[in-house]
């Protein structure tokens, strides 16, 4: 029977809280079967119930099930799900993608005898300025209503096919699928009805208006319940017991102590060795103590229901200029009605005492200075600051510019108080650089006064000894070397490509070896742990990695990655000659079962979800015999109106209000106090 092309039919539905117009996708027939589905090493049948029956293999498994007219157009959805039952006897992680496209993902980790909806968001799909949501939110990342804004556009109209595989398979798995259905209705609201209907949408504590969930707050007096509770449960969950004052292991076997965090490699798996000599495992989460929820408000004042006045004590989180609000900190409001005035004292106190209690023994990049040199919880240093771009927009530094590395050592100096201190762990140094592989290209058109063109020229120089021999190999017509050098243009073609990657791999290495250098030369005793490069599909999908990563493993005693991915078993190094251990910077995941907009860059259905990926994330990082820690992405909630580059994310350990998300954190407890034996046991 051929399917019905999409079109709107509007059924409301309720699934954890959350309301969806639905459009079925796929009417599962014999003919759908048999016309429609590809696998590979998979079984699929049909079920009485409307169901596919899918058999998995561990090897490769894959099922892909395709629009019996060619495409979908999904401008007007936002998400595609359908229910998923494990008929199973092990655990699965379930893995579903629309087309190829990386980012358009979702995940479902269901026990035996489970059934449960996996829910893919639509993200990236650029909208009209005329569309009505595009005319009335601005500065924010995910809109009221299911628009998520991704910075990869995504081709929404011509939806081709839905993708299911095992993440991590250890053997065969066997479950069905059906109700695939694609949801939401972009269209719903008309520019004025969203303007009389849904304006203003945030709360007096920063939280969306327009929805209820478990856990929002309505008083101050329900913030003062929280912080009783929150107690009762510290108390109730300290530290794991065999863990030092650093969160090293007590039960394990003893290493030389040098007083120092270090690395070894042991038995075939890398470590951290604790400054006592203890193995340590960087179980962390960025961003600790950092006010996450500061968002704009001038030019958006109609997104809010009130914003305190010059009278009221909350009025210094405000950022204000000639007398109107500019930017509020919500973090930092909540936390003093929370709290009281001694606010920031209590905050550095409770951050330590969360991260024992769950199982966690790092503050992650980017926080908060005053905290961590508290010394009491093991910390990573941020180095960052200025620079001069490479061609004046590349997020790369151009490390022939004399100031680089003055400056470097300038900022790093700031830090002095850290470079002995026992409890830090190490630094990185900028952050996701971006540029690979057009670096070259950018130092060729640069004036001639720009240092990296200088040296640019004299590598030439030095490979081609005469302008002709250059000439003839880039097939151009420079008169002289002083020609090239005050040229702006672009050059094309094989040997032109060929010497500019070469000579920016000449930068990468300068760039890693001065960062390095700076770093020892004032503290060496500490790790130099690298940039957090930020290719998520590392080593699949290689692109300049494949000389960028070796380069990095040169100088850093520990290569950094951000990895937004749902597991990092396969977070290997594709140069086998390279051994050096590894460190993930950033991973989150995010659902939108509490009120805010976008997941972030990996969705999960709910708070249950979340907890349950987050489990098998650290998991898979503890499997792996190169990672040696793994950093959450980031402490505390984004502002449901976005922070400055519009990022609303669910991303928070903490919401808005600095209540904890409970499912999280008993996932975090649970691998916490697993993950030494985890470590020490894995095959």
């Amino acid at each position: 029977m051929k399917s019905q092309k999409i079109f709107l039919i509007i059924i409301l539905q309720v699934v954890t809280a959350v309301s969806f117009a639905q459009t079925k996708l796929i009417e599962i027939s014999p003919e759908y079967l048999s016309n429609f589905v590809k696998t590979r090493h998979a079984k699929v049948a049909l079920k009485p119930e409307n169901a596919l029956l899918i058999e998995m293999d561990a090897e490769n498994p894959l099922v892909e099930l395709y629009a019996p007219d060619s495409h979908w157009d999904l401008r007007t959805n936002s998400a595609v799900s359908f229910e998923v039952s494990n008929l199973g006897s092990r655990p699965i992680l379930l893995n579903g993608h629309i087309d190829d496209y990386q980012w358009n993902e979702g995940v479902l980790a269901l026990n035996p005898g489970e059934t449960s909806v996996m829910r893919i968001l639509i993200k990236g799909y650029r909208l009209p300025e005329t569309h009505p949501m595009a005319r009335s939110y601005e500065g924010m990342f995910g809109f009221p209503g299911g628009y998520y804004w991704h910075w990869v556009p995504k081709d929404a109209q011509h939806i081709k096919k839905i993708k299911l595989s095992l993440v991590n398979p250890k053997e065969s798995a066997r479950l069905s699928i059906k109700n695939i259905v694609a949801e939401g209705n972009l269209m719903e609201k008309s520019y004025e009805e969203i303007r009389k209907t849904l304006f203003p949408f945030v709360d007096a504590y920063g939280q969306y208006m327009h929805k209820e969930w478990m856990g929002k707050v309505h008083s101050d007096e329900e913030l003062k319940k929280a912080v009783e509770l929150e107690k009762k449960d510290l108390l109730k969950h300290p530290s794991p017991q065999d863990r030092n004052k650093y969160g090293g292991w007590t039960k394990g076997k003893k290493y030389k102590a040098t007083r120092h965090f270090r690395v070894e490699k042991i038995s075939g798996r890398w470590w951290l060795i604790d400054p006592e000599g203890c193995l340590f495992w960087s179980h962390g989460i960025t961003g600790v103590a950092k006010a996450a929820a500061t968002t704009k408000v001038a030019g958006r004042e109609k997104y809010f229901s009130s914003m305190p006045d010059k009278k009221s004590p909350l009025y210094q989180f405000a950022n204000s200029r000639q007398g109107a609000i500019v930017t509020f900190n919500y973090t930092g409001a909540n936390l003093y009605r929370k709290y009281g005035a001694n606010w920031e004292d209590i905050k550095s106190e409770m951050a330590h005492r969360r991260l024992r209690s769950w199982g966690m023994n790092t503050f992650g990049n980017w926080s908060d200075e005053t905290t961590y040199l508290q010394r009491k919880t093991p910390y990573t240093v941020s180095v960052n600051f200025r620079w001069k771009r490479v061609g004046g927009n590349l997020k790369f530094p151009n490390v022939f510019d004399p100031s680089y590395k003055t400056n470097l050592e300038k900022t790093f100096k700031k830090h002095a108080e850290t470079w002995e201190d026992d409890y830090c762990i190490g630094y990185f140094v900028d952050n996701e650089l971006h540029g690979w592989g057009s670096i070259g290209k950018h130092v060729l058109q640069s004036p001639a006064s720009d240092n990296a063109k200088v040296e640019l020229v004299k590598y030439l120089t030095d490979k081609y000894k005469s302008i002709e021999q250059l000439n003839t190999a880039w097939a151009c017509d420079y008169h002289s070397w002083k020609t090239l050098l005050n040229s702006t243009n672009e050059v094309k073609g094989k040997a032109a490509n060929t010497d500019l990657l070469a000579f920016e791999r000449i930068m990468v290495d300068l760039y890693y070896m001065t960062c390095r250098d700076v770093i020892k030369s004032m503290a060496p005793h500490k790790l130099y742990m690298g940039s957090r490069l930020h290719n998520h599909y590392y080593p699949e999908d290689l692109g300049h990695q494949r000389w960028i990563v070796p380069i990095a493993a040169k100088y850093c005693d520990i290569v950094s990655f951000n990895r937004y991915r749902f597991v990092p078993n396969d977070m290997l190094f594709h140069d086998k000659s390279i051994d050096k251990p590894i460190i993930i910077g950033e991973f989150h995941f995010g659902a939108l079962d509490r009120g805010m907009l976008h997941t972030g860059l990996r969705s999960v259905q709910n708070q249950e979800q979340r907890g349950r990926v987050y489990y098998e994330y650290i998991k898979g990082a503890l499997e792996n015999p190169y990672i040696v820690g793994a950093h959450w992405f980031q402490y505390g909630e984004q502002a449901v109106t976005g922070r400055g580059d519009g990022e609303n994310y669910q991303i928070g350990f903490l919401d808005v209000c600095d209540t904890p998300y409970q499912e999280t954190i008993d996932a975090s407890r649970k691998v916490g106090e697993q993950m030494y034996e985890l470590r020490l046991n894995a095959q």
